[in-house]
């Protein structure tokens, strides 16, 4: 046998590192529970599970009287479905449910060596109970008494399975850190739906969101859109369809002028890019320690030594830097003859026209913003932008575009927590309103006008919204309080009339 050292050796032996999340290997080698590969085994299981929408089996690593809290804890927070498919959410939970094990394990050792001296303090008095009958029967001195190794090893398994089939509460701690993002993606869910999941991964924003006097007023709108069917329907009307499956779009040819997204490169010397070695340091990254670190974690005493240098940030790792591209994406303008058969696009953008004049305040009012939430999520579902007017008097009118962005969501929200009041004056909105239809982005947009209809049409505002209906654009209305015909039906076509005031208590 060669005694030739084989340097490939020790690195074949850490090789199933290669399988720890790499957010998580610092916390997983420095975790004093099982062995090294159990643990990378078992962090592994507990992180493809959670990215699955579920917990893994039970029974799995760790033992169930560590891993208990932490999953009880999982389940009453119902966390596992806003964890499917979100790899950093994964990896910040995991961080604290490591956390929750490591809290436990010295608990459980406290109860089992507490749990271990009870039986032992047993078995100690049912010896000299039955030395002394034996004495007594012999008609001799007591000798001492003690228990074997055998006995002990007994006991203390007796004592550890008697700690781990005790109940355990859900962990406190991650109850504490986990319950109100949960509860806040709970509530975003149960109000948007589908889009409750997009915002549930930015923390900052789901708990901004609660925080907004709004808030509660989208609540109520999103049960309020669930008693109310016919809402939903005038929404997902909305939309340009083909005039039969059979059209063929036409062959086109445009000379337009192009924006064109060029990416750009720069190079910029960047430490700890692991591209140059330029000598040794300490620190406590893993990635760049030297081998002779590597070596104290399998000595069973230097192991020890090992984590106390970790801790200091004292290991001996080599010093890299290098190179490091920024890409950065760059407009620049161009003109292209373009010839091909293009397909006529389905749906176009959503704008929604509310009208919040005083004549609008109350229910109307509810019914209102519930169309311009359930227009937003259309929007999202479709992937259709969503613009919306709002106004009231003379120079009264503001706009924005909604979007499930943090600033997006804020405009919605300010618009939902406003209340309605002042004087009507449709020519102005309308008037802007066919503005932005004119630009590229707006021109097969649909429009959706939100009004109880009680205002004067201006002279020659009918004839600027039929040239818009000409170019494709459709005027939707939606009347609220008023059954006649209205100045609504002079611009929009269909109009549907909200009737339906039982259903919202009215």
């Amino acid at each position: 046998m060669s005694d030739a050292f084989d340097a490939g050796a020790l690195e074949r032996g850490y090789a199933f590192l290669d399988d720890c999340p790499a957010a998580l290997l610092q916390d997983v080698i420095t975790f004093p529970v099982g062995t090294l590969p159990e643990r990378v085994r078992g962090i592994r299981a507990w992180r493809d599970a959670l990215l699955d929408g579920r917990l893994p089996p039970e029974g799995s690593w760790p033992s169930p009287e560590l891993a208990t809290p932490a999953r009880r804890a999982t389940e009453l927070l119902n966390l596992a479905r806003f964890c499917k498919g979100q790899p950093e959410l994964v990896d910040a939970f995991l961080r604290d449910v490591l956390t929750s094990f490591s809290r436990r394990a010295p608990v459980i050792r406290a109860e089992v060596l507490a749990r271990l001296r009870e039986l032992e303090q047993l078995e100690r008095q049912r010896l000299e109970a039955q030395e002394a009958q034996a004495a007594k029967r012999d008609r001799r001195a007591r000798a001492a008494t003690q228990v074997d190794e055998v006995t002990l090893a007994r006991l203390r398994q007796q004592a550890e399975l008697e700690v781990a089939q005790r109940p355990a509460e859900a962990d406190a701690g991650l109850l504490a850190t986990w319950g109100e993002r949960a509860r806040v993606w709970a509530e975003i869910s149960d109000v948007f739906g589908d889009l409750g999941e997009l915002l549930g991964r930015g923390w900052d924003l789901s708990l901004g969101v609660l925080k907004h006097t709004g808030w509660m007023d989208l609540v109520r709108l999103r049960e309020l859109v669930g008693q109310l069917p016919q809402l939903a329907s005038v929404v997902r009307a909305l939309g340009r369809l083909r005039e039969s499956d059979a059209e063929q779009s036409v062959a086109e040819t445009l000379f337009v002028p192009m924006r064109r997204l060029e990416e750009e490169r720069r190079e910029t010397w960047m430490p700890h890019v692991p591209a140059e070695t330029r000598g040794l340091e300490r620190s406590g990254e893993l990635a760049r320690m030297l081998p002779v670190e590597v070596v104290n974690l399998g000595h069973p005493k230097l192991r020890y030594l090992w984590h106390a240098r970790r801790a200091e940030r004292a290991l001996l790792t080599y010093r890299v830097e290098g190179l490091e591209l920024e890409r950065t994406l760059v407009e620049r303008d161009s003109e292209q003859v373009e010839e091909q058969r293009r397909p006529r696009p389905q749906r176009g953008p959503i704008i929604a026209v509310v009208d919040t004049s005083g004549s609008m305040q109350g229910l109307p009012e509810q019914v209102g913003k519930a169309l311009v939430l359930e227009a937003l999520r259309t929007a999202h579902a479709e992937k259709r932008r969503c613009f919306l007017y709002d106004y009231s008097g003379p120079g009264q009118v503001r706009e924005f575009e909604l979007s499930l962005t943090a600033e997006g969501l804020g405009r919605l929200l300010t618009f939902l927590g406003q209340s309605f009041g002042g004087g009507s004056d449709v020519a102005e909105v309308t008037a802007r309103v066919v503005q932005r239809l004119d630009a590229n982005d707006w021109k097969r947009a649909d429009v959706l006008f939100v009004s109880d209809g009680e205002w004067p049409v201006p002279d020659g505002l009918p004839r600027r919204v039929e040239q818009a209906r000409e170019k494709g654009t459709r005027f939707h209305g939606v009347q609220i309080g008023n059954r006649g015909r209205t100045g609504l039906h002079a611009l929009c076509d269909p109009v549907h009339v909200f009737q339906d005031w039982a259903a919202v208590g009215g």
